[in-house]
């Protein structure tokens, strides 16, 4: 398996957030830690958001939701963050309704309770 599918939609497989090199396109991106329990494959998503210019978000230290990221349970005991990308040049009032299509499906723990787009800010609330 070659992609990830969430609310099914299809993202890139997972790989290493400090490895990643996202590309220069819009779309939706969904960060993630090993969960074997998680099925089909163990790659549990714990924060989803879009942007126009995946590029240019900022995964690291910088992001404003990197330090739930690095606090989450599935990074004790040496574990890491993936994230996985997929690709929606669609226009911004599109990508914003999968976000919150898929955060409202998966209630992601470090996107908060906020059912609303990371774009406004409001789902980048400290979780509930």
């Amino acid at each position: 398996m070659n992609f990830m599918t969430y609310g099914g939609w299809s993202f890139s497989y997972p790989e290493l957030l400090l490895g990643s090199n996202p590309p220069q396109l819009a779309g939706v991106y969904a960060i993630q830690v090993i969960n074997p329990t998680w099925k089909p494959l163990p790659y549990e998503p714990i924060y989803f958001a879009e942007s126009d210019d995946l590029a240019s978000v900022g995964l690291g230290a910088d992001h404003p939701a990197f330090d739930r990221w690095c606090v989450h349970p599935g990074l004790r005991e040496g574990g890491h963050l993936y994230v996985s990308y997929l690709w929606l040049p669609r226009g911004e009032e599109f990508r914003e309704q999968v976000e919150r299509t898929l955060i409202a499906r998966y209630r992601p723990i470090c996107n908060g309770v906020s059912r609303e787009s990371t774009r406004s800010g409001s789902a980048i609330s400290s979780p509930g």
